[in-house]
């Protein structure tokens, strides 16, 4: 790029100035902030004319933000990533607690971890639908807060809590109205899963749908506290209803304290309980205590625009992850004609291994919080920097992860079940995913830079490739044509994810996701 400074152009419907590169009329990365006001240079300047109240005001918060030592981003990405670790970790810790305390039912253990398991699947269906909301808010309001605009902040907050609402009835009304249909058109169409398996599903997720809906506020609330810089909250409510859920799931599943032996009617009481308790929580810390985001609907409007903004980014992220559940969902329906030992061995695994997702969704949040805040006051250079610490920090932890799995597969997986033929299975699920998992956590880092710098369309097309492309038809060939049972579905997940992170690396080293970024920061051309 020639060293002279490009023709200003005023911003385009307010959007925000390009990000700094050498040669720009916005700032020289080697000065300060104060420099950029009181030292002319004609070579790097244009006349201030030229420049809009904002553009100015942006270039000097931007020169500021640039300013930010190595020792000073660590601290920041830390700032962000370890509440979002902590409470994976915690919420880890007890989700496998709880899975355990299925998985020693008396007489029935297997059973009830399948059916469980598949009831699971399809409350998790809101988790993608809320994402269209969750996602977008956290990126639209970190752009806001970036670029100093807190009233633009607390506008997208306003937005997105009336959509949330608005979701949350539509969905827990299907839920509780046909739970008996859902799980037949999902998992039993052709009469292939035990009748035990499917009507135990049936009564779990008719009894679990009634916490969806403080669920998704706990959901919803942690997005917009993310996108402000605040993952503390989601850390302490979901932490907080993951020891009820385990608590009160210790007292109800097996009749102790002089509780009634409710087995996994017990569960779902519990988890809708934890949920309600999280769900509250959210609420009255985000209206009562913390004060990132200030919200007030006395005056409240809809704007469509700042909507549109929102669902731009949110509904590839919401499609992303209705993909995955869907797909996850013909798995499931594929490994429960197997059997209820096959089913429990990759549900029970799929928990055991979430040990080792703990850093990728930390620094994943952390990446999209940091990279929008980034693009917010329109400096692409910011944003490579914060990744390639959230590399470097997601390599180290994800290595400690990762060998718990690969070293001590059977006892980690002796924790959550004592049928032996579960265990025996499932070793050998946690050693091929503990090898799998540093492309998979990387992919985490890369999909959450790539949102925050609005390429969200990106992580959408490189789940459907590797899931739809490879995993699903991979799997269904060779389980369910050659017959060669659950190993050979877990070797299919194992080659998607590796592509995927194939295509996450290739999509962010190649800069398309900056394109992206400079067209919404307003690029100057």
């Amino acid at each position: 790029m020639s060293n002279k400074c490009r023709r200003a152009v005023p911003l385009n419907q307010g959007r925000l100035p390009d990000h700094t590169v050498k040669g720009s009329i916005f700032v020289d990365v080697t000065r300060d902030a104060k420099s950029l006001e009181t030292e002319p240079d004609s070579s790097l300047k244009p006349d201030s004319s030229a420049l809009t109240e904002e553009q100015r005001r942006l270039a000097v918060r931007r020169a500021e933000m640039e300013a930010i030592s190595e020792k000073e981003m660590a601290k920041k990405v830390f700032d962000l990533a370890w509440p979002a670790t902590v409470e994976a970790a915690l919420q880890t810790t007890i989700r496998m607690i709880t899975a355990s305390l299925l998985g020693h039912i008396p007489g029935y253990a297997a059973l009830a971890v399948s059916a469980s398991g598949l009831a699971d699947r399809v409350t998790r269906l809101s988790w993608g639908i809320f994402a269209a909301v969750g996602t977008g808010s956290t990126v639209m309001v970190a752009r806001s807060i970036g670029a100093g605009n807190q009233q633009r902040a607390n506008r997208y907050a306003e937005q997105a809590l009336v959509m949330a609402a608005l979701l949350i009835t539509f969905i827990t009304v299907i839920l509780i109205a046909i739970p008996e249909q859902l799980i037949n058109i999902l998992y039993n169409r052709d009469g292939s899963v035990q009748p035990e398996m499917v009507t135990m599903a049936i009564n779990y997720l008719r009894m679990t749908a009634w916490g969806v809906p403080m669920m998704s506020v706990n959901q919803i609330v942690g997005a917009l506290m993310r996108g402000a810089g605040n993952t503390k909250v989601t850390m302490m409510t979901n932490t907080t209803a993951n020891l009820v859920n385990a608590a009160l799931g210790y007292i109800l599943i097996y009749g102790n304290l002089g509780a009634p032996m409710l087995g996994i009617d017990g569960a779902a009481i519990a988890t809708v309980v934890s949920q309600a308790v999280g769900g509250l929580m959210a609420l009255i810390i985000f209206f009562r205590y913390q004060t990132n985001i200030q919200v007030s609907f006395s005056k409240f409007r809809m704007i469509w625009r700042e909507i549109s903004d929102i669902f731009s980014i949110g509904i590839p992220a919401a499609s992303e992850q209705l993909l995955m559940q869907f797909g996850q969902i013909a798995l499931a329906g594929l490994i429960a004609s197997m059997g209820s030992v096959e089913m429990a061995a990759h549900t029970q695994g799929i928990t055991a291994e979430s040990l080792s997702y703990m850093p990728s969704m930390g620094f994943g949040i952390a990446a999209t919080a940091l990279v929008g805040m980034s693009v917010g006051v329109g400096s692409v250079q910011l944003a490579q920097r914060y990744v390639k610490v959230l590399i470097k920090w997601d390599l180290i932890l994800t290595t400690c992860t990762a060998s718990l799995l690969i070293l001590a597969p059977r006892q980690v997986f002796s924790i959550l079940t004592n049928d032996e033929e579960v265990i025996a299975l499932g070793a050998i699920y946690l050693i091929i995913m503990g090898f799998i998992q540093f492309p998979q956590q990387l992919t985490g880092v890369y999909s959450g830079a790539l949102r925050g710098g609005g390429d969200a369309k990106a992580t959408l097309f490189n789940s459907l490739i590797g899931l739809w492309g490879i995993r699903i038809p991979l799997s269904f060939l060779f389980a369910g044509f050659f017959g060669w049972g659950i190993i050979s579905v877990w070797w299919a997940m194992a080659v998607d994810l590796i592509v995927r992170f194939i295509l996450a690396f290739t999509r962010y080293r190649r800069g398309i996701w900056m394109q992206t970024a400079r067209k919404i920061a307003g690029d100057v051309q």
